[in-house]
């Protein structure tokens, strides 16, 4: 057992744990829930030593357990694989499993590749991989990859594995991977924490339930004994037995739709696309990960060329030349990598939310008033939880990134809004909130293109669907028209 008792940890003035007390057992997996900020992600990584704590104490079988690093943790038996990739493809599989320990496999700095790969087979096939040592890594999914990760951490001979959110950015197939993995560690009697704001696979993946909330823990609770509608209470404070998604007002099909595309081509040789938006209407794009969807977004960006075909907005041509055009005819993007292009994380939050609609003086200098004014005002119609606007938008949970970015968007008044997977990394909580927001954004009279692998997103919140398959449209469902997602499914494979 690795048992943490009253742990916690401020960031400046801000508590993110408060005398959290935590156990985990050896083939057992717990899944830590909570909406972004309450301190699952941080419990995770004072235990891996990527935080030091500042009070409390853990013992591992009875032994004390103060890690100095995370090679240190590692050394201890406590592994964390993060959200963000961490491989190395100028490296073969063998060495990004044996990755920190190719000393062993080194003799007069020369590397002993069959030993090597003997090795790192042998652990890979412990996770029942289907990923031989031979293959060229380029080829991977990320899935494969995370698996890899998993693997390297069973080769430090690791008792504890933890999941910090490690599917955010995978497609269902690569999630699934994961979560079989995930299986065959509990299985062969490691210890499993696991972070994921999907909770299809929080309650099908966990024995227990730990509960955190504003950095307080709530309960650990069998999840056989919990209800999801039980959970949202527990993580929110609030009922959501109303439902994650608002009613939508009824969408009618006009003469002259607010954006129409017709038979548009991509030059990478996407499409053809052809669909029309009616203003104020919500456009859901379904399909499987690289399906068409992001590319349709990119051509109405100007992020993508355009082989053939046109465009209309608000009943004139539209082709922009670059995304600067598109922000400027009222066009706004929501990227589906907040982090790697919706912002930039050490700029302060302010500097992220005036990015695209930066208020200038006369003498064309930047007006800090009128920007600080727009940027607190982004704050409180989002319900964005800062410490301050000057503060690094890197110090903000993922939920309240994801708000800043949104916030960047509408700070612009734009016409049209694209999102990219709108709600990916987000809690429940935070989801619920996005969803009114976007339904009231709607309802004002915006025209909303979605894209989103979330098909109870994508049912949820559109009001007309189009599914996308190979580089095409292959579905168009009736405006107002809910299918079950099986239906969806069928023309997404």
């Amino acid at each position: 057992m690795l048992s943490a008792t009253n742990i916690s940890k401020s960031f400046g003035a801000s508590q993110a744990l408060r005398s959290v007390s935590i156990d985990f057992n050896r083939g057992e997996v717990v899944s830590l829930v909570g909406e972004n900020g309450a301190g699952k992600s941080t419990l995770l990584k004072i235990l891996a030593a990527v935080f030091p704590w500042d009070d409390g104490h853990a013992v591992i079988d009875g032994k004390a357990y103060a890690p100095t690093s995370l090679m240190d943790a590692e050394r201890q038996g406590v592994a964390l694989v993060f959200q963000e990739l961490n491989i190395n493809k100028s490296l073969s599989i063998a060495e990004n499993v044996m990755l920190g320990r190719l000393r062993n496999y080194s003799k007069f700095g020369i590397i002993t590749s069959s030993r090597l790969q003997l090795d790192a087979q042998a652990i890979l096939d412990r996770l029942d991989a289907g990923i031989s040592v031979s293959e060229d890594i380029a080829r991977l999914d990320l899935g494969q990859l995370k698996t890899i990760e998993v693997a390297r951490a069973l080769a430090s001979n690791s008792r504890f594995i933890f999941f910090d959110e490690s599917t955010a950015f995978l497609n269902n197939q690569e999630a699934r991977r994961l979560l079989k993995v995930i299986s065959s560690l509990r299985a062969q009697d490691l210890g499993v924490a696991f972070v994921s704001h999907h909770l299809n696979e929080v309650f099908e993946i966990s024995d227990r339930l730990a509960v955190l909330k504003d950095g307080v823990f709530v309960g650990a609770f069998p999840t056989k004994q919990m209800t999801e509608g039980h959970l949202h209470e527990l993580m929110v404070g609030r009922d959501l037995a109303g439902g994650l998604f608002p009613a939508g007002r009824k969408i009618t099909t006009v003469a002259s739709p607010a954006f129409a595309a017709s038979e548009i081509r991509a030059s990478s040789g996407a499409g053809p696309f052809s669909f029309e938006v009616p203003e104020g209407a919500i456009l859901g794009i379904g399909g499987l990960k690289g399906s068409g969807g992001d590319v349709l977004l990119q051509l109405v960006m100007g992020t993508e060329g355009i082989k053939s075909g046109h465009m209309s907005y608000l009943g004139a041509e539209y082709r922009p030349a670059n995304p600067h055009a598109a922000w400027k005819k009222g066009v706004a993007y929501l990227p589906g990598d907040r982090t790697g292009e919706g912002l930039i994380p050490e700029f302060a939050i302010m500097e992220n939310l005036t990015l695209a609609a930066r208020p200038r003086h006369r003498g064309g200098l930047n007006d800090r008033s009128t920007s600080y004014a727009l940027a607190q005002d982004m704050v409180q119609k989002l319900g964005i939880k800062i410490s301050s606007l000057a503060a690094a938008t890197s110090s903000l949970s993922g939920g309240n990134m994801q708000k800043v970015v949104l916030g960047k968007c509408l700070a612009t008044a734009p016409k049209i809004l694209l999102l990219n997977n709108p709600t990916r990394g987000v809690d429940v909580g935070a989801k619920a909130e996005i969803y009114r927001l976007i339904r009231e954004l709607a309802d004002r009279g915006m025209t909303i293109l979605m894209v989103t692998e979330d098909l109870a997103e994508l049912i949820g919140m559109a009001d007309q669907i189009i599914v996308t398959r190979r580089g095409v449209i292959s579905k168009t469902f009736e405006t107002g028209a809910h299918p079950p997602e099986e239906e969806v499914v069928k023309w997404m494979m």
